[in-house]
């Protein structure tokens, strides 16, 4: 009788373990799909992916991800989750449409060839000039290549003051591979001026122009390195109106803040390096970034204290779209975080060991010029 009941609570056991995998396995087959995509290349990768493809698909007629999707979205738009894609997929406001195809120009290299725009001599723009007279909204998208420009090289012997400013686009992937270079560039230094979870939309949770310059305390930096925006696809209020996401009055204001952002940075004379956001996997969310680097786009080409680089050529497709792979050294490495959102490390590198080199350049040392004497020794 024993036995009996043993083999029961053990038939219940399994019954129960197994119903909770069928259960999973029929909601969660969309996220399983997407952990197995984001897996590296390798073994595991190899076998996960097949199945989970399979298992994806063969649900999908269902229905059952539409409804795990729907509320995913649900909680985040009541605030349960802070990510970014889904936040902007949870705003109740008219779609974009897909972006449009970066301008590729040309590799991101230094030849040197368009000019600086350089605050030396200039009196820095405030904020206050700036809201009074917006520069016109660029109507093309940002280009995803760009030429850096010809900079001052550093004095022989001499230093300089980078910082790093900007959301988790800053904190995840490009700092930690800056910080790591950064041995190999004695020239520079780097300051951190960067916070996760935060951006431009929403300065009643965090003010850059409050908080940036304590991070900076005494620095003075010369240059500062900007990525910023991934959190910024929303709507906001601004004195008791509500401007949803990509109408006219949002953009008018959002200019205005990304305007005062950059004179804030480059108040003290520092040269501000703005990194324009990549392509994104989320086709919603990506189309809401094109906007944000559109608009960041027409502030930065227009100031003179500002340089504008595209990254979307360098990290994405020949296209400049998202993409999770890419060649580095002749092996294919994954470029992008697992949320189709930050860059990885080595997706970053691509970014970074063009912008340090152009960062550290340092005037040649001229040679010294030998004084021959005469028979007399008089100098010639």
């Amino acid at each position: 009788m024993r036995s009996y009941r043993h083999f029961s609570k053990l038939s219940q056991l399994a019954a129960s373990v197994g119903a909770f995998v069928v259960v999973a396995l029929l909601l969660e087959s969309g996220g399983i799909y997407d952990w197995a995509g984001r897996l590296d290349l390798g073994p595991e990768r190899t076998v996960a992916l097949p199945v989970a493809t399979a298992l994806h698909r063969g649900l999908a007629p269902l229905g059952i991800e539409r409804g795990r999707q729907h509320a995913l979205v649900e909680l985040a738009r009541a605030g349960w989750s802070d990510d970014p894609a889904a936040l902007a997929e949870a705003n109740e406001l008219p779609r974009l449409a897909k972006p449009m195809t970066p301008t590729a120009v040309v590799a991101m290299g230094t030849t040197g060839t368009a000019p600086l725009h350089t605050a030396t001599g200039a009196k820095p723009a405030t904020a206050s000039t700036t809201i009074t007279r917006p520069v016109p909204l660029r109507a093309d998208a940002a280009p995803g290549l760009s030429i850096l420009p010809s900079i001052p090289a550093i004095a022989t012997s001499g230093t300089r003051t980078v910082a790093l400013a900007g959301d988790s686009m800053m904190a995840v992937g490009l700092s930690s591979t800056i910080l790591r270079q950064a041995p190999h560039y004695k020239a520079l230094s780097f300051v951190h001026a960067f916070k996760s979870g935060t951006g431009l939309a929403r300065p009643e949770v965090f003010n850059w122009q409050l908080e940036y310059p304590a991070m900076l305390k005494d620095a003075q930096p010369d240059f500062v390195l900007v990525a910023i925006g991934a959190n910024d696809g929303q709507g906001f209020v601004e004195d008791g109106v509500t401007y949803p996401f990509g109408s006219e009055g949002w953009k008018r204001i959002y200019q205005r803040r990304v305007q005062a952002y950059l004179d804030m940075l480059s108040a003290k004379g520092a040269t501000v390096v703005w990194l324009g956001l990549p392509p994104m996997k989320s086709d919603i969310y990506d189309a809401r970034i094109a906007l944000i680097n559109r608009i960041d786009y027409s502030v930065v080409s227009a100031s003179p204290h500002g340089i504008w680089v595209g990254t979307a050529g360098v990290v994405g497709d020949a296209d400049g779209r998202f993409r999770d792979f890419g060649e580095i050294d002749g092996h294919t490495t994954r470029l992008r975080q697992g949320d189709g959102i930050h860059l990885s490390d080595d997706g970053a590198t691509l970014i970074t060991t063009k912008l340090l080199p152009w960062l550290a350049a340092q005037q040649v040392a001229k040679p010294a010029v030998p004084v021959v004497a005469d028979q007399e020794g008089v100098k010639p």
